[in-house]
């Protein structure tokens, strides 16, 4: 305890400052923009002031990005920032509502056969793409083969294994593809047998690697079929320009199915800065429109933030954690993982961060089946130096030097810097900081120089325990633990098929143990909670506690 507060005194020095930096800069005022004659972005940005309007007054929407989305494939997209853009451009059969309720999107109606394995999803005659073009059964049907190919190597493909056969033709031990599940019955009937019942599977279809996909498109342009003025559309907005690395840039689908709820802005631009204190100067200053913790709000400013009319908190289905590769050595030892488990004392992330955040060892978050407060290996300093000893390093003696490899972020590196100081504080062992850019990151994470240790966090894709455990399955393109368990497998496996929420929660009981205790793959941290704050002339945007925002219906009312 001592020595934390000899580290703690000159961080919080280095907060302060950077707060009376951005209070300083909060001084110069500008008139709002959200609806406005000047640029569509920050002044300093080349791209942005071309978005310039000429014949008056337009309803620009600003936000930030935090980063350059890795890809906007739905087939490849793995992470939140994808999925974010791609929430406007595309949409699926269904979509999540405000309550996080499934609800029709291309698909109008749907039924489910009595024994929940077949399903028949009735897709609407008004759905049409950016071009003009029918949506079609077709083009959901080539999506999710392509999906399934090995070749594209979708993280997200074991979420069509719902399907039958969908898993034996991925594995290539089916070459037919008829074989699979997957009818199409006429161009706007589209039938879906499931290999056994699977209460979500609606949700699953809302999910990215499900959205509809335009073969001509690939063919003609191939991986550049995502870039400006290639990509074609479903959703209510269409990528009129991708500045990479600087911003993206979205303007209604006019061809948009829901033409009483359609977007009545000209124009959403998503920036792509990456420092959380520029972003909240920029929303002081009427230069952005929305921002929120995610990306755009470091941890400190939180306090002071929320003080403000317009913002608000919301609790979210999101849990940080440390990870292992547990093919690397030193953390191929389980012992030492365990150590650097009971070495953690988590109270210090939420006091330290100070934006919500509650201390929590499980993997499944509150208020879905399976969540267990008390999942987990809890502070134990002493228990953790045995460990370390037990695993030959006694009083951290002969470890070597590891990485903690975490993406680009203010807060991340707070909370890095906090890990990384009680390992060295209770073990005695010497953690290296290692941040990157967030593609890079996850290009690393997948390849055969994958860290030995890192940091993420993880936003459930769908209401369900499922969508926590399934990410450290045997066949998650999200698992970089390099750790596969066919007992774990079993067990989340058979709590899908499961009814009684009694005997689901025992199952996730024992496959939370195994995850966290037994073999120790990953270290949670907290549980998040959400902080936005939204200029008063913007209506109609949301976002739901699975942090995904929608877009559909906003608007700017002129003040």
């Amino acid at each position: 305890m001592r020595g934390f507060k000899k580290t703690r005194g000159p961080w919080v020095c280095i907060v302060i400052g950077t707060l009376l930096f951005v209070l300083s800069l909060m001084g110069c005022k500008n008139s709002p923009v959200g609806w406005s004659d000047q640029e569509a972005g920050p002044a300093s940005s080349k791209s942005a002031s071309s978005e310039s309007v000429q014949d008056g007054p337009k309803k620009i929407f600003r936000m930030n990005l935090g980063t350059e989305p890795p890809t906007l494939d739905p087939a490849k997209m793995s992470d939140l920032t994808s999925f974010s853009v791609a929430l406007a451009l595309m949409k699926g059969l269904t979509q999540f509502d405000d309550k996080m309720q499934v609800v029709p999107a291309m698909a109008d109606r749907w039924s489910v056969s009595q024994d929940g394995l077949t399903y028949r999803f009735h897709i609407r005659k008004t759905a049409r793409w950016s071009d003009g073009q029918p949506v079609t059964a077709n083009q959901f049907k080539y999506a999710w083969q392509r999906a399934l190919s090995v070749k594209t190597a979708a993280d997200y493909a074991f979420f069509l294994f719902a399907i039958k056969n969908a898993k034996a033709y991925y594995n290539q031990d089916i070459k037919d593809f008829n074989a699979v599940g997957i009818r199409v019955i006429d161009a706007n009937t589209l039938v879906v047998e499931l290999e056994h019942p699977t209460p979500f599977f609606t949700a699953l279809t809302a999910s990215p690697v499900f959205f509809p996909l335009r073969k001509d498109s690939l063919q003609r342009w191939g991986d550049d079929f995502t870039e400006a003025g290639h990509l074609i559309s479903n959703g209510a907005y269409q990528l009129k320009r991708w500045d990479h690395e600087e911003q993206i840039v979205a303007v209604p689908n006019p061809y948009f199915y829901d033409q009483q709820n359609r977007p009545q802005v000209d124009a959403v631009t998503m920036l792509m800065i990456n420092d959380a204190n520029t972003s909240v100067v920029m929303y002081e200053n009427n230069e952005l429109d929305f921002i929120e913790t995610t990306t755009s709000i470091p941890s400190f400013d939180v306090r002071r933030l929320i003080q403000k009319p317009e913002a608000s908190q919301m609790p979210l289905h999101r849990i940080a954690y440390f990870g292992f590769n547990t093919q690397k050595p030193p953390f191929n030892n389980i012992k030492v993982r365990q150590a650097f488990a009971h070495a953690l004392d988590r109270r210090y992330f939420p006091k330290l961060l100070q934006s919500g955040q509650t201390a929590f060892s499980g993997w499944i978050s509150p208020n879905l089946v399976g969540y267990n407060p008390d999942a987990g290996l809890p502070y134990n300093p002493e228990k953790a130096k045995q460990l370390l000893a037990e695993a030959g390093y006694p009083g951290g003696k002969g470890f070597p030097e590891v990485k903690l490899t975490f993406p680009t972020k203010y807060d991340v590196q707070k909370e890095a810097e906090i890990a990384q100081f009680l390992w060295q504080k209770t073990l005695g062992v010497s953690v290296r900081l290692n941040n990157l850019e967030w593609k890079v990151m996850l290009s690393q994470l997948a390849s055969e120089d994958a860290p030995a240790l890192y940091r993420l966090g993880w936003f459930v894709d769908y209401p369900d325990a499922d969508s926590f455990m399934q990410v450290f399955s045997s066949d998650s393109g999200n698992n970089y633990t390099g750790w596969h368990s066919t007992a774990y497998d079993a067990l989340i496996n058979q709590a899908v098929q499961v009814q009684k929420p009694q005997e689901r929660q025992a199952l996730y009981n024992q496959a939370q143990q195994l995850l966290l205790e037994k073999e120790t793959v990953i270290v949670p941290v907290y549980l998040g909670k959400k902080t936005i704050l939204v200029k008063p002339w913007v209506k109609g945007l949301s976002i739901n506690p699975l942090n995904l925002p929608n877009y559909d219906r906003l608007d700017i009312i002129k003040k």
